[in-house]
């Protein structure tokens, strides 16, 4: 007999094999390579623990976006020598397992062999082919055995195997060998101890060999240990030499304790592990010789397709791929053709319902796949959805817009070029635009069927009430409009109310499959495994099929039947084993998790099933491995064993049973085996610790991101973590560690930018009303409340400068749980610059509760438990949640004026001569007014039985004085149907411009021209008229119970008026003293109690809470214009305001005869036009338009204040010498004293009073003064004019500058004096100040230009950017970008290094000029539109003036 290598190479080699070809990869499907890893157990845990924690998590990260996985299947598990004597059995594990990770049979598999010192177990005899799952595979086997060569260890056949001559060779060999050599060193704790060397030594000694001491029993004495060893060496030069392995050798060190017992036995045998040190080069090595193998193998995709196209390969795959097994059922599945194919049956929609496990998804998929076959070659529409099948399918949102893409490119191919293929983004546009789309593409194309086929409608996600059902086409829809759905009879009542939603519906259950079907499905199962049970009365075995089928025709239990069949190994014994199968599927569960309990340990079963079956949204292969690697070294250390087997053993048993969605997130596909876990092992203290053990790994892949600037990347299924965590931490109850999650900056940062917003307020939410159910959590509940607040807030400047996150958190008001949470995550190391802090912050709290992103003429509000806020913009109107501010629904409504039913299940829109009417859940019409009325519907509200609308001037108090049309009131009749019918109208005396109904008294109230308020019943009578309310009335607002109503008027005084008495009780003057034309109180109410009043203005643009004796209480500020509407929200003490700029906010009204947090702030009350600091830092300047103030920088405190006549273009500063303060006027300079702001005197720079100053500058010396103008209806003659002010009191004017031609806005002048820069809507102007002469023209500017003293350059502002423009070169040498809304200020700090910017955006930027970056953002949610800029001398301090009313002082 020859050696074991010459055999080798005669026999196992001797095939030629084809040459391989690249593997291509189909576009979009997930790749999983399964790497089986060889080697011999007690020796190589270290190695083995780097491939499958280090190697093959780095490799996954890598190929993530190639659709690649490397799945390690790591049979590694403890089995004593006494139980390894069934050879058959553990070669039958191992090398089937060896075939399974062969991408096809003709190729080698994927396969990693560690050959180290040991030989391994020997097999006493080999099974022959035929016991194996492919026996033409193991033809090698049958010939070594009868070659009188047994008595060989399993790793070697494990390696024999895997190396022989495939059919197809691979392009790069997928086999890798590495033969390691421990290197001992010089020191005692890095050798080997002497008694643990048996661990690492070839384990087998002939009997007359000596034993080292202390090992006695370790070594395994037998005459063939030299036959062995010799085996070992010729398998190893064998497999060097073929030439499709890839065969390296690495060296380990050692350290002292790396050897240990895990079963010490007295006078018998122990076991032990053995762990080597000094890995690295070994990791780096398997790493890239896996990556090229991988990058070698696989063909990269050449085919761009988009994400739509993507998600639909996977979803006809899914199809496909479930078809292929289906079998019987053909007379079901015909008419199910015949209904969608437009020829049986009328209607638009077809449910297949049943229970569990009946076939539902099978039949379905042999269907669609019919239908994909057939109906596309005909040039028909099929869009086909499986949920569970790929990465967020269960989510409604994503499968109506890849429906919107594909109905819109299906459009494109058949000529409509002009459509657009980009479908709606956010899901109250997808649901507004759904039907519509549809019904309109089928009607387009009537002899063409569209047909949608939704797989397992109950397994959506119930975000946007996919439940409901509402997506399924209406009544009336077009006949070749088709939905195929699939549902079960009961869960989540998908079934129920689809038939409601779709009463004409073809139901189709699922029959009963016949006996014949039952059997061929069993024998195409088993034959899958080379298996069959005989149909026959056999003498000796009966009729197998009979008895099978006689315990359940359920397809649900027969398939995992067969499951527990082809594991079965006894041929005689199967009609036994077949008989103590249960009759029932549950049972039939729980006989299996049993088995697999023997097989695998009851420990490992309990924890990976139960893993399974409380993870939220499924989990990866991966990380069920991480999962119990993470359990293990958590209770066993680094070196111990807490399982008997791995994942990859069992995931051969579950696989039939699980499903895949989310891209390889597993879960149990059939609830009969959840239930059955659940029953059988979830106790509610397992269930609890099981839930504390997944949100602990969780927390543990996060740990490494919840920081300022991570260092290291995160696992590759991270985006699955953040989903994941909350949900375990409230189910393990370990709220307590809030401090990791919703309580960290960074968490709400990580979740946002993995677009996980809705998400993490959805867990907000759930988070408040589990702490709020106990007092003891009440600051808890109040904690969270605040964070989010702040994360609905602030997440879109999280997502654009996530960078600065902790900076936001920071800068809340001092007592703010979200700052004081942040603090304690540490300091952020100051930069140059940066961060700044928000010095004089308000104390007290902050009112504003949320923030929505949209403004308009009209709000309703929702009592809190329906959570609705609806917004009326003149061009739609949007449903909103009123918690987090997600948009629901975009309505098809030119809405001016907006109500809610009672029960918040309808919304009325007043729009530009009537009313419709629309379903609040689906943003569906429900139904129009049939009579126009003469004006806008500004007011609607519902009455009774009726819908009262009133009609009068959109714009309100905007040409007021122009307006003439009579207002009108009608009430519309709220029946069933598609037609509000007209009860009545009438028509008021006057214009109006605001209505309001008083409930106590039934009246309605209109607001208009001329100062009358009509009182009419609903009949439409006048009953009373309440007289002197004003020149021009906006607005009236009734009392929730008292017969009293408010009026708000031009005049700026607030007036209740008493319905019975039909008297003024009393009257309020807004504190507003501007002469705007067109002010006063645009809208009024009286305040959740009733008992204050709230009102608005358009100069403040805030909030007001007066007494009713004319107190003002607090200024709730946020808004940056005008606000048109203040809505109460009912049962709570907030209220909504939105206004005409694009912004709505919920606001918290403070309650004055509780709310004792009602402080005055150091703030100023007004908006600060313009600020400057003293030289030293100390002393700050503000101007507003009324008033001239000084503070100490340092506690905020005001030192001097002067009144002036200001106007809202006004801007001051101090000589360069610090002796005057300078501060413009609508068209003069006043001159102040630095000291006491006491009056110089007055220069007037402008004469035409068309015009405004709407800038100006000083020399540093102060002998001269430049003036630029705004022209109002002569822009183009607006003027820039320089006097020589060295006397004040008698000033004379050098120049007049008449050549720029349009409006200015900013000017400079440089610090020698001679040149002045002029920027507006003809660019940026550069003259020579003492002669007027042009010097340089830049194409832009507008709002500012500052010279730079260090260079010959230019700092100006136009639009978004701010720009450095090179005098000598005539061009821009530098550009600042980043806001996104016009910059209003820009200062040069640092020697001209740095740039200070703000913007209307609400954003204040530090740029770097040089390297054009951005560096720093400063955002706080109050802000809206700064109005200026200053940057004390150092640089270390920063004041902004802002729209809202607020003034920022900042601090480095």
């Amino acid at each position: 007999m020859g050696s074991l290598e010459e055999w080798l190479q005669e026999t196992v080699t001797k095939t030629a094999s084809e040459p391989g070809k690249p593997y291509t990869q189909d576009v979009g499907n997930w790749v999983e390579i399964r790497l089986f890893i060889s080697s011999t157990f007690v020796d190589t845990q270290a190695e083995r623990d780097v491939l499958v924690k280090r190697v093959i998590p780095s490799i996954n990260r890598q190929l993530a976006d190639r659709y690649i996985r490397v799945i390690p299947v790591d049979l590694r598990w403890g089995v004593l020598d006494e139980e390894s004597k069934d050879c058959h059995a553990i070669q039958k594990t191992c090398l089937n397992q060896v075939d399974k990770c062969r991408l096809s049979l003709r190729q080698c598999p994927w396969f990693l062999g560690l050959r180290t010192s040991r030989y391994g177990w020997v097999q006493d005899e080999t099974m022959p082919s035929s016991g194996f799952e492919n026996p033409d595979l193991f033809r090698w086997i049958d010939e070594f055995a009868a070659s009188g060569r047994n008595g060989v260890s399993i790793t070697s056949l494990e390696c024999i195997h895997a190396v022989q001559n495939p059919i197809e060779l691979p392009v790069s060999p997928t086999m890798f060998f590495y033969e390691r050599k421990i290197v001992e060193g010089k020191k005692d704790e890095e050798k080997i101890e002497s008694n643990m060397r048996w661990i690492f030594d070839f384990e087998y000694k002939k009997p007359d060999e000596e034993i080292p001491e202390g090992s006695k029993f370790q070594y395994n004495k037998t005459e063939d240990a030299g036959k062995f060893a010799n085996d070992l060496k010729n398998l190893n030069s064998y497999m060097q030499n073929v030439p499709h392995v890839i065969w390296n050798s690495f060296e380990t060190g050692y350290t002292a304790g790396g050897a240990r017992f895990t079963c010490k036995r007295e006078g018998g045998k122990s076991y032990g592990v053995g762990y080597t040190s000094s890995l690295r080069a070994f990791q780096d090595c398997v790493e890239k010789d896996l990556m090229e193998a991988i990058e070698k193998n696989f063909k990269p995709v050449s085919t761009e397709i988009n994400s739509f196209q993507m998600e639909t390969v996977q979803h006809e795959n899914a199809i496909r791929a479930k078809a292929s097994t289906f079998v019987g059922r053909s007379a079901q599945v015909e008419k199910c053709y015949g209904f969608c194919n437009n020829e049986v049956g009328d209607g638009n929609v077809l449910i297949l319902h049943g229970e569990p496990g009946c076939g539902k998804s099978g039949l379905l998929a042999a269907v669609t796949d019919k239908l994909c076959r057939n109906l596309r070659d005909q040039e028909n529409f099929v869009f086909v959805h499986v949920v569970d099948s790929c990465p967020g399918s269960n989510i409604l949102a994503k499968m109506l817009k890849r429906l919107q893409w594909s109905l819109r490119d299906w459009r494109r191919k058949n000529g409509e070029i002009n459509i657009s293929s980009d479908p709606p983004e956010s899901a109250a546009d997808l649901r507004s635009l759904h039907h519509q789309f549809m019904t309109e593409t089928a009607e387009k194309y009537p002899d063409e069927v569209f047909v949608i086929v939704v797989d397992a409608v109950n397994q959506f996600h119930g975000r946007m009430k996919a439940w409901d059902m509402w997506w399924l086409p209406r009544k009336g829809s077009p006949p070749n409009l088709k939905f195929f759905i699939s549902t079960l009879n009961q869960e989540n009542g998908t079934f129920v109310n689809a038939r409601e939603a779709c009463p004409d519906a073809l139901l189709s259950p699922i029959l009963q499959m016949s006996r014949e079907d039952l059997q061929g499905m069993i024998t195409a199962a088993l034959a899958r495994f080379n298996k069959k049970l005989t149909t026959f009365d056999d003498p000796l075995l009966g009729n197998q099929m009979d008895l099978l089928l006689s315990k359940s025709s359920s397809p649900l239990f027969l398939i995992a039947a067969c499951e527990a069949l082809r594991k079965f190994g006894i041929f005689e014994k199967v009609s036994e084993y077949i008989e103590k199968l249960p009759t029932s599927i549950t049972a039939l569960f729980s006989f299996l998790l049993e088995e697999w309990a023997v097989e695998y340990g009851q420990n490992f079963v309990e924890d990976v099933t139960g893993l399974i079956c409380l993870a939220k949204d499924g989990l990866l292969e991966n990380q069920i491995n991480d999962l119990l690697n993470f359990k293990e070294e958590r209770m066993k250390g680094d070196q111990e064993f807490l399982y008997e087997s791995s994942f990859s053993r069992i995931y051969d048993s579950l696989a039939n049973f699980l499903a895949a969605g989310g891209g390889g997130y597993l879960r149990f596909f059939h609830d009969q085996l959840k239930y059955t876990v659940q029953d059988k092992f979830l106790t509610e203290k397992f269930a609890l610790e099981t839930h504390q053990w997944l949100f602990d790994f969780f927390l543990a892949c996060t740990e490494s991101q919840l920081c300022e600037e991570p260092e290291e990347d995160p696992p590759a299924y991270y985006e699955h973590v953040l989903q994941q965590i909350f949900y375990h931490q409230l189910e393990g109850k370990k709220l307590d560690m809030l401090g990791s999650t919703l309580r960290n900056i960074y968490f709400v940062r990580e979740r946002v930018l993995y677009g996980q917003t809705q998400s993490l307020m959805d867990e907000y939410e759930v988070a408040i009303k589990w702490c709020s159910k106990d007092a003891q959590h009440a600051d808890m509940a109040a904690a969270l409340t605040q964070w989010m607040k702040f994360s609905q807030m602030y997440a879109p400047k999280i997502e654009e400068s996530p960078q600065f996150c902790q900076n936001m958190a920071i800068n809340q008001y001092p007592d703010s749980w979200v700052r004081q949470d942040t603090t304690l995550l540490g300091e952020v190391p100051p930069q140059v610059g940066y961060p700044l802090i928000w010095d004089n912050i308000p104390p007290g709290g902050d009112a504003m509760v949320c923030k929505y992103g949209v403004g308009g003429f009209d709000a309703a509000v929702s009592h809190p438990s329906h959570d609705v806020v609806v917004i009326a913009t003149g061009k739609q109107a949007v449903i909103l949640d009123q918690t987090s501010g997600e948009l629901q629904h975009r309505l098809d409504s030119q809405s001016f004026s907006v109500a809610l039913s009672p029960d918040c299940e309808k919304v009325y829109s007043g729009e530009k001569s009537g009313v419709s009417v629309f379903d609040r859940s689906t943003g569906s019409l429900i139904a129009t007014s049939n009579v126009q009325l003469k004006d806008v519907v500004v007011w609607v509200q519902h009455i009774g039985d009726y819908i009262a609308a009133g009609a009068g001037h959109a714009r309100k108090t905007i040409c007021w004085n122009d307006y003439e049309t009579e207002g009108e009131i009608a009430l519309f009749r709220r029946e069933s149907g598609e037609i509000l019918p007209l009860e009545r109208k009438w028509s008021v005396k006057s214009p109006c411009f605001d209505y309001c109904y008083l409930n106590p008294r039934q009246l309605i109230f209109s607001a208009g021209k001329g100062g009358d308020i009509f009182g009419f019943d609903l009949q439409g009578s006048e009953v009373m008229r309440f007289e002197n309310a004003g020149e021009c009335v906006y607005t009236v607002a009734p009392h929730p119970t008292e017969p009293t109503i408010l009026s708000g008027s031009n005049d700026h005084v607030i007036r209740e008026w008493n319905v019975d008495s039909q008297t003024m009780v009393r009257s309020i003057t807004d504190t507003t003293t501007s002469g705007w034309f067109y002010g006063g109180n645009w809208s009024v109410s009286y305040d959740p109690t009733g008992d204050f009043v709230l009102s608005t203005e358009p100069q403040s643009q805030s909030l007001r809470l007066y007494s009713f004796v004319g107190t003002l209480i607090v200024e709730l500020k946020g808004h940056a214009d005008c606000i048109n509407k203040i809505r109460v929200v009912p049962g709570s003490q907030q209220a909504v305001t939105t206004d005409r700029g694009g912004t709505t906010l919920l606001f918290n009204i403070p309650d004055p005869l509780v709310d004792t947090g009602i402080r005055k702030s150091k703030q100023i009350e007004e908006k600060v036009l313009s600020s400057q600091f003293s030289k030293d830092g100390k002393y700050i300047f503000t101007v507003s338009a009324t008033t001239i103030r000084k503070w100490s920088v340092d506690g905020f405190d005001l030192k001097n204040a002067r009144e002036y006549d200001g106007f809202y273009r006004s801007k001051g500063f101090a000589s360069e010498d610090e002796e005057w303060f300078f501060v413009s006027e609508r068209m003069s300079v006043g001159k102040y004293s630095f000291k006491n702001l006491s009056i110089i005197g007055h220069l007037q720079v402008l004469q035409d009073p068309d015009g405004s100053l709407s800038s100006f500058a000083v020399t540093e010396d102060g002998n001269k003064l430049l003036g630029v103008e705004c022209k109002n209806m002569k822009s183009e003659e607006s003027e820039a004019v320089v006097f020589d002010i060295a006397d004040f009191t008698n000033s004379s004017q050098i120049i007049t500058y008449k050549n720029y031609g349009g409006r200015m806005f900013g000017c400079d002048i440089h610090p020698d004096g001679s040149r002045a820069a002029i920027t507006g809507h003809r660019g940026t102007h550069v003259i020579d100040i003492a002669t007027g002469q042009l010097l340089h023209s830049i194409p832009r500017g507008c709002f500012g230009a500052k010279f730079m003293k260090l260079s010959n350059r230019i700092l100006y502002q136009d639009g978004e950017t701010a720009y450095i423009w090179d005098l000598e070169k005539s061009e821009d040498v530098r550009k600042l970008s980043g806001h996104v809304d016009e910059v209003t200020g820009a200062l040069l700090v640092r020697d001209e290094t740095q740039v200070y910017t703000c913007s209307q955006d609400g954003t204040i930027k530090l740029f770097q000029i040089d390297e054009e970056e951005c560096v720093y953002t400063f955002y706080n949610h109050r802000a809206q539109q700064y109005t200026g800029l200053s940057v004390s001398p150092c640089g270390e301090k920063v004041a902004a003036g802002n729209k809202n009313g607020l003034f920022y002082l900042l601090k480095t």
